[in-house]
């Protein structure tokens, strides 16, 4: 185990809509980048199914888990889009730019892509956040040292 695998992170799921096709991905790698604006930074592996559709849209959704929605980061971590409806038989409603919020989650934040530069194996992607809204006040899902943490 490396020191950065000690850095712990929230839990999100990345949704987006590119034509129709919704995708989903479980993230721990975000940041806040800017207060005002409001601009977030999330990293995604360039070999990902949804690298490809971010590098397409212009927003997307930051979804928050609960520490009970171990389950849900697992299913859209572990699953590819490309071969799989990763949102069938999952419960979510749709954001007024047709983004996926899914159900249960702590907080849902919705961002207009600005930006994205390559950072090695992964492509970091900046979202001006356009919407937020806290759903529950639940823990928030953590991830470090290579597994999920719920306190």
């Amino acid at each position: 185990m490396d020191a950065s695998s000690k850095i712990y992170n929230s839990v999100a799921v990345v949704t987006m809509n590119y034509n129709g096709n919704l995708n989903g991905i479980t993230v721990a790698w975000i940041m806040r980048s800017s207060i005002n604006p409001k601009i977030l930074a999330i990293s995604i592996g360039k070999q990902r199914y949804s690298y490809e559709l971010l590098k397409k849209v212009n927003f997307f959704g930051i979804n928050l888990l609960s520490v009970n929605q171990i389950n849900i980061a697992k299913h859209f971590g572990t699953i590819s889009e490309r071969n799989f409806n990763k949102f069938e038989g999952i419960n979510f409603k749709m954001s007024k730019n047709k983004i996926p919020i899914l159900n249960g989650v702590v907080a849902y934040l919705e961002c207009e892509k600005i930006g994205d530069f390559e950072a090695g194996d992964h492509n970091i992607f900046l979202g001006k956040v356009n919407f937020e809204e806290i759903i529950n006040n639940e823990k928030v899902l953590l991830y470090g040292e290579h597994k999920f943490w719920r306190d």
